[in-house]
């Protein structure tokens, strides 16, 4: 009787666990990401998707995608507070000087993941800013760059604290 007991207990716990797994990963994926990204030809390095940063535009669409016009400082600035958050789904150019796109092979992005930077939390100084980032390449595609990416250090996050928050 007492080893037919723990058995239901190891049953219930594994239910329990199991539909905390299901709530959980339910609450992360909300759909396809469905970003464009058009960065300026020839850039590499880092590229940020910063969100919820005041006073900047909020995002537009291109049919069910969102648009990010990455800026040759290597980043892109949207009022918009929430980033997608799912299947990712997105989309990479290089767009030329007359707006002309090509799409960047997939051996020559890295996929950095998402993050976040706040200050001032409770203040009217606060900033609190979610971003997505990634790595891009025209020098070095390839495996190795698809996994290790590069040291680069950015100088985005300055730059966008500069012309947003001063």
């Amino acid at each position: 009787m007492l080893e037919v007991k723990q058995r239901s207990t190891g049953v219930v716990i594994l239910l329990l666990l199991s539909a905390s797994l299901l709530a959980v990963s339910g609450c992360t994926q909300q759909g396809p990401t469905n970003d464009i990204y058009l960065i300026p030809e020839g850039y590499e390095g880092t590229v940020y998707a910063y969100y919820n940063v005041k006073n900047a535009p909020p995002l537009t669409k291109e049919g069910d995608f969102d648009l990010h016009i990455i800026n040759d400082k290597g980043y892109f600035a949207t009022s918009t507070p929430e980033m997608d958050y799912g299947l990712v789904t997105d989309k990479y150019y290089y767009v030329d000087q007359n707006g002309q796109r090509t799409q960047i092979p997939s051996e020559c992005l890295r996929i950095n993941g998402t993050g976040g930077y706040s200050t001032n939390i409770g203040t009217p100084d606060e900033i609190n800013i979610s971003y997505t980032s990634l790595q891009v390449t025209t020098s070095k595609c390839g495996p190795d760059f698809q996994e290790t990416g590069t040291d680069e250090n950015s100088e985005a996050l300055p730059h966008l604290l500069n012309e947003y928050y001063k």
